[in-house]
């Protein structure tokens, strides 16, 4: 069948439709990779709250980052627009002053280690008396765990998770590391070894891709490994020896292979690529104040700010503000400048 012609008129109402519509696309088309690049280029967020005084971050599978406050507060950002949101509310579930935060995908849960500072002026209404470590929902934020550190005096810094699922947890008053087995109501002593700090300051710990476990002493500077045998026993301590001093090596996450990310409280935010029994170390950052933690994705350090000197010295100059959540590029290099510092 031979469809009917169109007038001269219809054929140009419709060349006019087809016009509008290629340029209404032509818009959208131009108009999205803008919005993407908005989100792409999000480098510094802020924190709110001037007592805030954040110690740890962590980046969850969705690209949020949870950021833990030593006013026992967790911050939940939103890193597609920096919306800043709380998460978990002060002393809510007994959680005090908070250090370490790992977001742990494989047993769904969301790690901080809360502590007790009240000796030293610095306290959280409904904050649990001595040093604890607190698991929530990854999903939801409900407390789902709470573990006394057991021995007496303790100080929980910070964790990671095992190639075995379990959860490793460093002590900072002794020098030990602590282990938390899926489904096991209490903590046990992993690794004890004077050797690591005799007076203690145990600190950041993360695991390689060799399966060994590394922690370093925000005291002495001394980075170690800890191996990890097929039974789960610790073997025994080895130091690693760095390409420069590490000074008040704190908060470190991995990045691949053998490359960790480490934040160095002497103001530097730094990349160790460890081999046998030494380290190089690259610095990414320089001249940033007090950094305490790090965490790693899409070839970025993401990294905090803690400015606890001012928090325990009163007397001290204050904090800078607003905190912030603040990152630099793992290709950069010194004096480049990192973002939000």
């Amino acid at each position: 069948m031979r469809l009917p012609t169109r007038s001269p008129m219809m054929r140009l109402s419709c060349v006019a439709v087809i016009a509008i519509a290629l340029a209404a696309c032509s818009e959208q088309a131009e108009e999205q990779p803008e919005a993407e690049n908005t989100a792409a280029a999000l480098r510094s967020v802020d924190l709110p709250g001037d007592r805030l005084f954040p110690e740890s971050l962590a980046i969850g599978p969705d690209n949020t980052v949870f950021v833990s406050g030593m006013n026992g507060q967790i911050l939940r950002v939103n890193m597609a627009d920096g919306t800043v949101a709380e998460w978990v509310a002060p002393g809510k579930y007994g959680n005090g002053p908070l250090f370490g935060v790992l977001a742990d995908t494989r047993n769904a849960m969301l790690w901080a280690c809360s502590n007790d500072f009240s000796a030293r002026g610095v306290s959280v209404a409904g904050g649990d008396a001595g040093s604890w470590l607190k698991g929530f929902d990854l999903a939801s934020g409900e407390g789902k765990v709470s573990l006394k550190l057991p021995g007496g005096s303790a100080v929980c810094n910070d964790m990671a998770v095992g190639p075995d699922g379990a959860l490793y947890v460093t002590d900072t008053v002794k020098p030990r590391v602590l282990r938390w087995k899926p489904g096991a109501t209490a903590l046990e002593v992993w690794k004890e070894d004077v050797n690591m700090g005799k007076e203690g300051g145990v600190d950041g710990i993360a695991f390689g891709s060799d399966g060994q476990a590394y922690v370093n002493n925000v005291r002495t500077g001394q980075l170690f490994r800890i191996p990890l045998g097929q039974d789960g026993a610790a073997g025994a301590t080895v130091e690693i020896t760095p390409s420069r001093p590490l000074v008040e090596p704190d908060g470190m996450r991995p990045i691949d292979d053998m490359r960790f990310a480490l934040a160095e409280g002497g103001g530097s935010i730094s990349v160790l690529e460890i081999a046998g029994d030494k380290a190089e170390v690259t610095t990414l950052a320089e001249g940033v104040a007090q950094p305490t933690a790090v965490d790693v994705r899409d070839g970025t350090v993401w990294y905090v700010q803690g400015q606890l000197t001012a928090m325990f010295n009163p007397d001290k100059p204050q904090p800078s503000l607003p905190f912030k959540l603040s990152s630099v590029s793992l290709t950069a290099t010194p004096g480049a400048g990192a973002a939000g510092q």
